[in-house]
């Protein structure tokens, strides 16, 4: 069912799918799908929990970890706008996501695993000096909004590879600017 759903939200998008195709595409009854779903609501929560954890995963695996913090950071970043860059993506995650689900369907930012892990790093990188001294929950926040907007600029751009292109030349000199002066 939900390979079914996620071909059919990715290619077609939330408003445009229904549970009657998504049943008949997984060989199933629409009552089974609501056996295991409320409805279609809930079908989307999973598929896009689903999508959302692997374009994170393939994100994470951009990341050189023994680089600088802020190689790490813009690594990171720009990572994700290539993730922002698969159509799957951007119409589960990017486009439908916020419409269907609000802004923070994980719920808050700072309960968030990800958004915790990259305060407590940028919080390291800023004890040893890597980092200029701010406020990392904040750093932790607007690193996290520039990459969503960005995917989103990506994905309502008419050009995509235009978009990624402009945006990672724009956003790599504004998070390099976090390292301290030499």
């Amino acid at each position: 069912m939900l390979a079914a759903a996620r071909a059919s939200f990715g290619r077609e998008g939330y408003a445009q799918s229904s549970l009657d195709e998504i049943a008949a595409a997984a060989r199933v009854t629409k009552g089974a799908v609501y056996h295991h779903f409320a409805g279609k609501k809930a079908l989307f929560r999973a598929v896009y929990s689903e999508v959302e954890a692997e374009a994170q995963a393939r994100t994470a695996e951009a990341i050189v970890l023994e680089g600088a913090p802020i190689d790490q950071i813009v690594a990171g970043v720009l990572a994700y706008l290539d993730v922002a860059m698969d159509e799957e993506v951007q119409r589960i995650t990017l486009i439908d996501g916020p419409t269907v689900l609000g802004l923070e369907p994980e719920g808050p930012a700072e309960q968030h695993p990800g958004h915790l892990a990259l305060r407590s790093f940028i919080a390291s990188a800023i004890g040893r000096g890597e980092i200029v001294d701010l406020d990392p929950n904040v750093l932790a926040h607007l690193v996290g909004g520039l990459s969503l907007l960005g995917g989103l600029l990506i994905a309502r751009a008419g050009d995509p590879d235009a978009a990624r292109a402009t945006l990672g030349q724009a956003l790599e000199p504004m998070l390099r600017a976090l390292a301290p002066e030499q």
